[in-house]
Order: structure tokens, then sequence, then C-alpha cells
């Protein structure tokens, strides 16, 4: 076995062309302007995430700050799930960049000590990363260093005509009773960051101020300024918001390197358990500058002696050096050896789960000052902080900012009603993140070989029990840990019992594939116009101008409801032409030229056009594409912009044996539709599915917008024409 010692190539700090991060456009510098619709502190894949969705829905005048004078250069987060893939996939080209330019893992290993009570490891199981039945397009988990995730954030804002301010601090905000801007921030310039380190090496940033101050006002204020976060701190300060949370007495370590070595599952997700020296948790990453693959190594460290150190993580975090990372790695992986070749980052931890007890500011007072609430939002690890193992960090921060940003974008536009629906960013996203928490203090716990506080009667089980338990709690979680099975409660913008909630007929009651909160199950069907076959939930992009999505499966052309809700939407008392955006809306933008592909046909007579496109009418007809005709559809009004032929997706049924393997109705069938009578799947901007109806349910529909929407002014509602 190798001894452990310096790499044969010189550690790095990260600097700012480490592993191609220098390819991001050059910050903006100065503060001009006083008044701003959005401020987002923190310019993590949060705050990015936020900023790129606002820019890219338009119309908005985003403030963007954080007080590091360059984007992330080395290590932090790297992992993206199945379910930020899918998001990333309807962000175009966000989602292709990055899945080519990371390392993709399939499959999961677990090693156990060997059972004849030698020293040493065996491998004890191999599975697929997650189910193949959670129908997800990119079944693996994608390996990927921050920096290079916040440069693909950062083109994107650019190509959308937005970019960061740096490097600006926030010192304060205060609530004001200005009743279009009631959030006063108070920012400081400070000093290009210096680089130092800890005690045992490990790499820091300080970053100083200048004495400049600056003080702003905004419609909205967002802190994804992360476990730190000063937007938080003065939200429990004045306002009795809570950060609560427990430490885990167990110290990690997170190593970036590039290695040579015999471990044959050095490429895979390998969870690793020694008999008396920790564990160990290798992740596969992208290759560096020089073509190397890099591995993340998650290393527990306080039991370097072979049995678990005293000293408190808290104390020692800071004392524990790259060296002694490497030679923890040695005793753990045993008998198989690691030449380091490499090192590109590290850093020393303790576990702790936090999380806050508001997501966003309610109503309340600031001295004798009234104000509204939900002016001012957490997201990212503002809100909750964790172990990073499990790979969750990152990719819930992007699905708290994804589910901010439409929520502002449709208040912001005239759309929806402010407390009806911002209401719903905390009450689904909090939900979401004690799941997290809950999760992550029984799944750290047992990697770590602690037993969770709140599970104490796992210590009566075995060690061999024990590894079998945690492979089950990996494998009964991993709904939540693809992001795929993340699901959100009954609200205004979720009806699960549409039948009750919004007195809907619904034809079809028996529907229990698609559910109200969850997200919408990926479907193939074929592009009309173009003869593509396309996954249908990608069909309309998060981009401008951010609306919703009706599927409307046709089930049968000749039927009279389906005729019936195409005359709805047609007429002036329907969804369709009750909410309209506002002025602002409907300025041009010189970035946001682009037509959907569907939509981008020069075909004329309501063939390409939209009546409003806050609301996709997606029209899917149960017959082969070669069997229907635009004249069979002309008459359908508002339904015959985007048309689609359920002959594509798996599971259909055979029209004739000269059909080969071609079949209709898989996608109606998928979804829990019937081939005939059709349905109608609301689905939110964010993907989830908001209420299933059938295409009698007029009213049903009617009232499930009404619910979170703001009808236009009569004088404009029968005559403005929304055109982005």
């Amino acid at each position: 076995m190798a001894a452990a010692g310096p790499p044969t190539v010189e550690e790095t700090r990260g600097g700012k062309y480490a592993h191609g991060t220098h390819n991001y456009p050059d910050p903006l510098t100065h503060i001009d302007k006083q008044v701003w619709d959005v401020v987002i502190i923190g310019a993590g894949p949060a705050g990015l995430m936020n900023a790129t969705s606002l820019a890219r829905f338009g119309g908005h005048d985003v403030l963007v700050v954080d007080e590091r004078s360059e984007p992330t250069t080395a290590g932090r987060a790297d992992g993206i799930q199945p379910r930020t893939i899918e998001v990333f996939r309807n962000m175009e080209p966000l989602g292709t960049e990055f899945v080519d330019r990371s390392a993709a893992s399939y499959e999961r290993t677990f090693w156990d000590p060997r059972p004849d009570g030698q020293r040493g490891i065996v491998r004890a199981r191999r599975v697929q990363s997650f189910p193949t039945h959670m129908e997800i397009q990119d079944n693996c988990t994608l390996g990927l260093q921050q920096g290079l995730i916040e440069g693909g954030f950062l083109r994107d804002m650019e190509r959308h005509g937005q970019r960061v301010t740096r490097p600006w601090k926030f010192i304060d905000f205060v609530m004001t009773d200005d009743a279009l801007h009631p959030v006063t921030v108070t920012l400081e310039k400070m000093q290009p960051v210096q680089e130092t380190s800890t005690s045992g090496g490990a790499p820091t940033y300080v970053v100083k101020p200048t004495g400049e101050r600056k003080t702003i006002k905004t419609k909205y204020l967002i802190g994804c300024d992360g476990g730190r976060s000063g937007v938080r701190q003065v939200m429990e300060r004045k306002h009795g918001v809570e950060m609560k949370g427990d430490w885990v007495d167990t110290l990690w370590a997170a190593l970036d390197c590039v290695v040579e070595t015999n471990f044959p599952d050095v490429r895979k997700i390998a969870a690793i358990h020694s008999r008396n020296h920790g564990a160990l948790y290798i992740f596969p990453r992208e290759n560096n500058e020089h073509g190397e693959p890099i591995i993340r190594c998650y290393t527990q460290v306080n039991r370097l002696q072979g049995e678990k150190s005293k000293e408190s993580a808290l104390e020692a975090k800071d004392k524990v050096t790259s060296e002694m990372v490497m030679k923890a790695i040695q005793e753990i992986a045993h008998p198989y050896d690691f030449t380091f070749k490499a090192i590109e980052w590290y850093t020393c931890y303790p576990i702790g789960q936090r999380l806050v007890s508001r997501y966003s500011l309610p109503a309340g007072t600031e001295g004798p000052t009234k104000f509204q609430g939900h002016h001012v939002f957490l997201a990212g690890d503002a809100c909750h902080t964790h172990s990073p193992k499990a790979g969750q960090g990152m990719n819930t921060a992007i699905i708290d900012a994804q589910a901010l940003a439409w929520r502002i974008n449709l208040v912001e536009k005239g759309l929806a009603d402010p407390q009806s629906l911002l209401s719903t960013y905390h009450e689904e996203r909090h939900a979401t993140g004690k799941q997290l928490i809950d999760f992550d203090a029984e799944y750290a716990a047992l990697f770590s070989g602690e037993i969770p506080k709140n599970q104490p009667e796992l210590a009566k089980l075995s060690a061999k029990e024990l590894q079998e338990h945690f492979v089950e709690v990996q494998r009964r979680n991993a709904g939540f840990t693809t992001g795929a099975g993340v699901f959100y409660g009954d609200n205004v913008l979720n009806h699960r019992r549409a039948d009750a909630s919004l007195g809907a007929q619904l034809a079809h009651r028996e529907q229990k594939k698609l559910q109200a909160g969850t997200r919408l199950t990926p479907a193939w069907a074929t592009r009309w116009v173009s003869s593509t076959p396309v996954r249908i939930i990608h069909e309309v992009q998060f981009t401008a101008p951010g609306g919703f999505r009706l599927y409307v499966c046709a089930g049968d052309l000749s039927s009279p409801s389906l005729k019936r809700f195409a005359d709805h939407l047609d007429s002036s008392q329907s969804f369709l032409h009750r909410y309209r955006a506002n002025r602002k809306a409907l300025q041009p933008s010189p970035y946001h030229r682009s037509k959907p592909d569907a939509l981008n046909s020069g075909l004329k007579g309501g063939f390409s056009t939209e009546v409003n496109p806050f609301f996709h009418c997606l029209l899917i007809v149960a017959k082969n594409r070669f069997s229907f005709e635009l004249d069979d559809v002309k008459h359908l009004g508002p339904l015959r912009a985007w048309i689609y032929a359920d002959d594509t997706e798996p599971g259909g049924e055979r029209l004739s044996d000269d059909d080969g393997d071609e079949s209709v109705g898989g996608l109606h069938s998928k979804w829990g539709l019937d081939r005939e009578k059709g349905g109608v799947v609301v689905v939110r901007p964010d993907g989830y599915v908001g209420c299933v109806l059938g295409l009698d349910d007029i009213d049903a529909i009617e009232k499930y917008f009404a619910g979170f929407l703001v009808a236009a002014p009569s004088s404009t509602a029968s005559s403005a024409k929304t055109r982005l």
C-alpha cells in the first residue's frame, strides 16, 4: 500500500482558470440605480438560479450581489440529482451543457468490513443508482464542480441580459411603509477576495470592506447567502425567525483529488465502511483541465487511531490536514491503495442539520411600521444546512429558487394575487426542507457509524443488520433523493380531490396515475407539424413568459365535450381572456426573440399563434399522426397551436397487424386518462401537476385559476392580446 504523503502535483487553492471556470462574463461593479424589483443576495447556485429564471422570464429589474469578487473556483457542491437534471433540460442549453461536462454515476456500490474479522473491506452490494419505475430520463447522478455550475448559470444570465454585481456585501434590511418598494437594503462595497487557509491548511477566504455603502429600495429581497446568511440573521434578530437544529459529533473531510488506484469502483458512487477507521464515500467527478478524472472523497477523519476521537468535532475541524485525510482514506479502503497525483481542494466539517422556521417573512411590524408579508424570502443553505453526502444541498437550493422565481414572475406580470400565491412558497418548500433534515439526520448518522438520536432502538441491531438497514434507508428514500418523488400538499395550487375542492364532475374518478402536487410523469408524443417524437414535458421550456401548461388529452376528436371545451376557451369568460399580463410584460425584449419549435412553423390560421402564452394549451390527439390533418382540428380554436399525436409512448393500443410496433393512446394510458373521453392535466410553471380534470369540468378549471390569479380590468380583458 502506497504511503500517504504530499501529492506529486502541487496542491491548488483554485484560481480563475481552475477546471475552465474562467469561462464566465465579467461582473458589474457599480450599483447605479436606487430602486429595483428584486434584489438577490448571494451568487451561489440558489441566487443564480433565481436570477437566471427571472432573466429568462423577462421584464424584471433584478440586482444580484455577492461579497466575493469572483465565482467559486474549486470545491463546494458537486452532485446534480435526476430531478434537477430534468429541470435543467427544461432550461436549454443549460441541461445539455451540464450533462456533457459532468461525470455520470449510474451505479452505487456498498463496501463493508470483511466478514471473517480480518482487516480490510469487501464489496457487499451493487445497485443501479435509482429505480427505473420513477420514469427519469437521466437515471444517474452527475458529478460537476460548483464553479462549473455557476459558470453555466452566469452565461445563461448573460444570454438574457443579466449579470452579477461584485463585490458587494449585504449589511441590513428595513421594512418600510412604501407601497411599491417596501424593503430598504443596505450594501457595502468589499475589497477583492484574499485567499487564506485554516491551521490545517484547508482553503478559505477573507473579504474586507472598503467603507463605501449604498442604500437601495426593492419590492422583493431574496437571501441566497448560505448557511451564515446575513438576511436570515436580520430576520432572526428583528422578526422572531429561528434557525433550529442539532449536530452529530462526527468529523468529516471533503477532498477533491486525482488518484491512481486498484480500487475497482473508483468511477462509481461507493459507500465504504471499515471496521475500526470510519467511513469513506467516493463520488466520481468531471475531468480537470489536464483531462484527468477527479473524484470527491468524503472521509470520516475522527477515527484515525482506530477508535473515535474524544475531541469535539467543532474544535478539531481546523486542525485536520489534507495529509491526514489521505491517510484516513488508505486506512478505510485497505487492502486497496490510492496514489494521490493531485489535490484540487479540500475542507473539513462537522455534521449538522438545521432548518429555518420561515422561508418568507410574513406580515408584521418593524417599529411603528406595518408591512405586508412575502416581500423577503430565503432560499438554499440560508434555509437549511445538513451533511453533503446525500447530495441534496445544492439540488434543494436550486428547486427552492425555481419555486420562488415563477411565483414572483406571475405576481409582477399582474396575473397573480401576491398573498395567495407567494404564501405557498413557504408552505411547500418548508415541508420539503423538513423532509430533507429528517432524512439527513438518519442517513448521516448511519453513514458515520452512529445511531440516529430519534431511533435509539437501532442500537439493538447487529453490525450486519445495521449495514442492511443503511442500504434500505437509501433505497427507501430514493424518491426524495432523486427529487422525482418530492410532493406538495393540497393548497390553492394543488387539488388532489378536485371533485371536493373544485366541484368537478371528475369523469375519471379512478384516475390514480397522476396526482396533484407531484411532478408530471414524462411521456412521449409526436409533434404533428414536424412529425418529431418529443418528450412532452420539455416542449414548453422554463423561460418567457413563464406560464401554465394545459395538456388537453383530446380522446376522440369528434367528442362533443372537446368541442364545448374549445368553445369555452374562445369565449370572453374563459381564463385565457380573463387573466392577462400587464403592460410591463408586453414590452418587447431583445433577449426573447425565439419561438418554441412547435410554434415556429410559419403556419397561419391560428396554427402557430397562442391566444394567451401564459396558458400553453397542448392538444394531444389519441390517433396515429398519419390519420388526421390540420382540417380535423381547425374548429378547436385556441387548441390549434400545439398539436400532438399520441402514437409514440409505449403501452398504447395497436390499431391493426399492419401497424408493426406502432400504437396509439400510450400517453393517455400512462396518465390514467380514457383514450375515448380524454381529460385535462393542468401543470404549474415548475412542472408540477395542479389538478387533473375531465373535458366537461369547465367550471372546475375556472375555479382552479380563480383561486390565486387576478382578472384583468374589464376594459382590457376583452381587447388586450398578449403577445410575447
